[in-house]
């Protein structure tokens, strides 16, 4: 009988039922490293013209660079913290930012709210890259916070109490 090898690479699964299910896979699989960036698909062996992120051109693109550190995609974040009237992180890690801990005196809603606003993001942003990649489509930095806070407002409206 073959003996399951679970390995060191285990990653808790986060639940937020405030966001639909899709948007819940989808940061699984960002917190895995398991999101279709260029990166991701060149080690697959799919041949492709270059692994540099499609919306600064400046560095490879892997999961934190696509979702965090891009300069088009940091601008969206500081816009989000500023919103919510918070510090930008400086150095925090993709898996850091999805934990979306407590920040300060916040209530236990206030941080499930503010977790499910950290997630709409992430998956607004990678849904809007696909857009600009696929579809030429181009998401300015004020259309995008307009549109974190329609879904993020729809979605935990929808679900919240």
């Amino acid at each position: 009988m073959k003996e399951l090898n679970v390995g060191t690479n285990i990653v808790e699964t986060l639940r937020n039922n405030f966001i639909p299910k899709k948007v819940e896979i989808f940061i699984w699989r960002s917190r895995k490293k398991r999101i279709p960036t260029l990166v991701e698909l060149d080690k697959r062996g799919i041949d492709l013209h270059s692994v540099r992120c499609p919306l600064c051109d400046d560095e490879v693109e892997s999961v934190d660079l696509a979702l965090l550190f891009c300069k088009e995609v940091f601008g969206i974040w500081e816009k989000v913290f500023k919103w919510w009237g918070l510090n930008v992180f400086s150095s925090a890690s993709l898996f850091e930012i999805l934990q979306g801990s407590s920040i300060g005196n916040m209530t236990t809603l206030g941080s499930k709210i503010w977790q499910a606003v950290l997630w709409s993001c992430c998956y607004l942003i990678w849904w809007n890259r696909n857009q600009m990649v696929f579809n030429k489509k181009c998401w300015t930095t004020p259309v995008a916070l307009c549109e974190i806070q329609l879904k993020a407002f729809e979605w935990i409206g929808k679900r919240c109490k």
